[in-house]
């Protein structure tokens, strides 16, 4: 057998166990009774809303929060323009609600703008929402509950797209609704590692002891929910609280934002690799050991198959020119490209553990959208979704990749 086909049957059974892992996860999950506040004990909440030029979706965002079901009396709502250069601050100032107050400095990254509003803030719950991202009236209340526990220092929502449109805002959709599956799996073993910068909970108090936003770091969120975890704090996650936002419609932003999101991955989980121990239970035992494991070998598989395609694809070319084939057009080069790579694809034998994933994938939506809500066109965001995203998370992942074995800097932009 060549060390191929057993980095491939490797990669087939660590997607196994992992599956396993998180379907045992999600039913012990709804097993758990949780401390929860009742309406009359919820805190006082501040929700902070960082904007840089966001003029096209800041009022709604606002709006979207004022239209809360939070009580009135226990909510501040503080917007900090991030020294935009287009409209953002004067439509933020044009909010009619008492419970927003609209700060703006100069412009220093999103990171300077949460601590600058966590020493204005006076709530016991801190909310960071990003200024294109919109919440359910019920969902600030649903997330705040899990804090009677006094060792949740985090909760997070349910992250959605935003209305998606085209192929990936499809793509990006599906992969956040597996994203919720998962979550409630790792809520079981308190193994949730991300805390969505988009829409995210935390109390105050842990800011007080710990710090704020580490201001340099391009995934601060993902910073913040992995200091958390090293602190020996939990993180809860509320399947009830829907949160959709605006997703990347053009591959130059979408591979932008991933190279953004994997490079700090890699450098926030080195700089926390303490986590993988046993003291921090299935979290450094299995989740995050089995996640990176997954990575590397995704991103093998996913390069071998393309390569190894592309590659048999040109021999066959080159033999048909040998023997002076001549196709009618170029249109008929195009279609016998693209049936022999769908032949090669189709005819490896991992393809049947790939489309047992698709069926799993199918029922692990049908169980994340039972709390958020009926959610259009599944079976063709499962079908984009398994078309086109294993290529790109591959290739996403090599140019992150390249950017950190190259030390070279990662923007937003």
């Amino acid at each position: 057998m060549s060390f191929v086909l057993i980095m491939l049957y490797i990669s087939v059974y660590i997607g196994l166990v992992a599956t396993t892992f998180y379907v045992l996860g999600y039913h012990s999950e709804k097993k758990k009774e949780k401390m929860l506040f009742t309406d009359d004990e919820l805190p006082l909440v501040s929700i902070i809303i960082p904007a840089y030029n966001e003029e096209k979706s800041i009022v709604k965002t606002i709006n979207s929060i004022v239209a809360s079901d939070y009580p009135k009396g226990k909510l501040e709502i503080l917007v900090v323009d991030d020294g935009s250069k287009d409209r953002t601050l004067e439509l933020a100032r044009k909010c009619k609600s008492k419970l927003v107050k609209v700060y703006t400095k100069p412009n220093g990254g999103k990171g300077t703008t949460l601590n600058f509003a966590l020493k204005k803030c006076k709530g016991e719950i801190i909310f960071s929402m990003d200024a294109d991202t919109f919440v359910a009236p019920h969902s600030v209340r649903e997330m705040v509950r899990y804090f009677k526990n006094p060792e949740v220092m985090s909760v997070s929502p349910s992250m959605l797209i935003y209305q998606p449109r085209g192929v990936l805002q499809r793509i990006q959709q599906a992969e956040y609704l597996f994203g919720l599956f998962i979550r409630k799996a790792f809520a079981s073993v308190n193994a949730v590692h991300v805390t969505p910068g988009a829409f995210s909970a935390y109390r105050k108090t842990f800011f007080d002891k710990y710090g704020g936003y580490d201001e340099g770091n391009i995934t601060e969120d993902l910073e913040m929910s992995l200091r958390i975890q090293y602190h020996g704090y939990t993180i809860e996650y509320s399947p009830e609280s829907p949160a959709y936002t605006i997703a990347p419609n053009k591959i130059k932003a979408l591979t932008i934002q991933r190279r953004r999101w994997y490079a700090g991955l890699m450098r926030n989980t080195w700089k926390y690799k303490g986590i993988f121990s046993p003291k921090y239970g299935d979290l450094g035992l299995f989740v995050l050991p089995i996640a990176w494991i997954s990575i590397f070998f995704s991103v093998f598989v996913i390069n071998y198959l393309v390569i190894d395609t592309l590659l048999n694809l040109k021999s066959e070319l080159l033999f048909l020119n040998k023997v002076n084939f001549d196709f009618a057009s170029l249109f008929s080069v195009g279609s016998y490209a693209v049936e022999r790579v769908l032949f090669h694809i189709f005819s490896n034998p991992i393809i049947i553990f790939f489309l047992f994933f698709v069926v799993l994938l199918g029922i692990y939506m049908k169980f994340a959208t039972k709390k958020v809500g009926k959610v259009k066109g599944i079976p063709l965001t499962i079908a984009l979704y398994f078309l086109f995203f294993a290529i790109l998370f591959g290739f996403w992942w090599t140019v992150s990749i390249i950017y950190i074995v190259l030390n070279k800097k990662v923007s937003w932009r």
